[in-house]
């Protein structure tokens, strides 16, 4: 079981939860390719689809895969540097999309229904009181971040709280004998913040890595560009530092999905 110390930082936490994930073993990918060849069709024809069901067998150490319970987590979160209007819409548009998703009417539920999948949504970080929505999990850390474009998105005490959230959610879903779990996000501003952060790993500059998201004219792009490198000069996160980079321009829901990804091996 994942145990998760409230008092350690965020990187203390993911180096614990690291140290917990088991290796794959070989035998059960070879296992699992052998299995596939004796199908009736071609070998190897179902391409990267055999790649993925071999992996799951050396996950689950199965033959025969269980892929009976399968989970979206979608965290949601609001981003302080919106006030820059890098957005097409406010953020008060985070809060009537979660209200979409808890009754059924978005894509991610359409397709959800059609293979069983359940829709979890989570509040880690929503700008304004959400505690009163049926079926919605509460697991704020904070109204929203702080703006990237003057400074830092969070400390290393708010990072920890969302890396966290993310691994309690992975290991409460596995003491529900839960096989798969899928991530999405939600909230106003979290392109601009993507965009930064792969600016950032990747070393590209922003105009590179930077796009319309949900809407914007091309004047909208090139001030949510100019946003970016704002930010990115004000706050200069280390590229070799993941840390460092969720700190200073991260979210709450990346930081949130960082420690479910994380948690989700580890079970």
């Amino acid at each position: 079981m994942v145990e998760v110390c409230t008092k350690r930082s965020g990187r203390e936490i993911l180096r614990e939860i690291a140290d917990q994930v088991p290796a794959i073993e070989p035998r059960w990918n070879e296992r699992a390719l052998r299995h596939l060849d004796n199908l009736t069709k071609p070998i190897g024809s179902l391409g990267r689809l055999e790649e993925i069901a071999a992996r799951l067998s050396g996950i689950q150490q199965k033959e025969v895969l269980d892929c009976k319970n399968k989970t979206i987590f979608t965290l949601a979160a609001d981003h302080g540097v919106t006030e820059e209007q890098v957005s097409a819409y406010p953020k008060a548009v985070t809060g009537q999309m979660i209200r979409n998703f808890l009754t059924g009417g978005a894509a991610i539920n359409v397709l959800c229904r059609q293979f069983g999948i359940e829709v979890v949504v989570v509040d880690i970080g929503v700008d304004g009181r959400m505690d009163l929505v049926p079926g919605l999990v509460d697991r704020k850390v904070s109204n929203g971040t702080r703006n990237i474009a003057r400074g830092p998105a969070m400390d290393e005490n708010e990072l920890g709280k969302a890396l966290r959230v993310g691994a309690e959610l992975a290991a409460g879903t596995a003491e529900r004998r839960g096989a798969l779990v899928g991530t999405g996000e939600m909230g106003i501003g979290n392109t601009t913040v993507a965009s930064a952060i792969t600016a950032v790993l990747t070393g590209r500059p922003p105009s590179e890595v930077t796009g319309m998201g949900t809407g914007l004219d091309s004047r909208g792009v090139e001030r949510k560009i100019a946003v970016i490198e704002r930010a990115i000069a004000i706050n200069r996160p280390n590229p070799s530092d993941p840390f460092d980079i969720l700190e200073k321009i991260g979210g709450w829901e990346i930081a949130g999905l960082t420690g479910l990804i994380f948690g989700a091996a580890a079970r």
